[in-house]
């Protein structure tokens, strides 16, 4: 059986780039302070939880990809407004996301028991995606946000919002098997 993520449509290729149009999904959500690598596992523990079964209803809910992680900037600003990326090394808070199963709508999801959990409709859009191998670490996600942001001041497309990073892969697959993505809606 495979693993469900959100559907795109990969409209231009170039090389290890590439600009997707996603379909409307929905996003359970954490917020978490610290640095990159505590985040994501923190985030990813309080929303595992309520996938296999820590909500009102007790439901478990399958496992989709990919596991996300975005910083969260200081000021509230609309997901459609240009914003700055800033370095990921320091502590700081981040957005751990799941994709839920696109069976559910909001108004059917379970009820979180943890009500740090929150749920957001992604509306349809596009991402601009660069896809690489390795073990998530700030270093190596600094080095391909720059990457993926000088393709895009050369290729003309603006950036709204944070970098998203996003793991397809449990934590033991070895790192040359890793699916790894940095996206940036454009």
């Amino acid at each position: 059986m495979a693993t469900e993520s959100p559907r795109y449509q990969t409209i231009y290729k170039d090389s290890k780039f590439e600009i997707r149009e996603y379909d409307e999904y929905i996003l359970a959500e954490v917020e978490i302070d610290g640095d990159f690598g505590s985040a994501l596992q923190k985030g990813f523990r309080v929303l595992a939880d309520y996938i296999f079964g820590e909500n009102i209803s007790k439901a478990h809910i399958d496992m989709t990809v990919p596991v996300t992680e975005q910083t969260v900037s200081s000021e509230k600003i609309d997901m459609t407004a240009p914003v700055t990326s800033s370095s990921i090394d320091e502590d700081r808070k981040y957005r751990i996301g799941f994709t839920m199963p696109s069976k559910y709508t909001l108004e059917t999801l379970p009820e979180p028991v943890n009500k740090s959990i929150s749920f957001r409709k992604v509306s349809k859009h596009k991402t601009a995606a660069l896809r690489f191998s390795g073990n998530l670490n700030s270093k190596l996600v600094t080095r391909k946000a720059k990457e993926l942001e000088t393709w895009l001041e050369e290729n003309k497309y603006s950036k709204k919002g944070e970098f998203i990073f996003a793991q397809y892969n449990p934590p033991w697959i070895p790192g040359f098997f890793r699916r790894n993505e940095i996206l940036a809606q454009i």
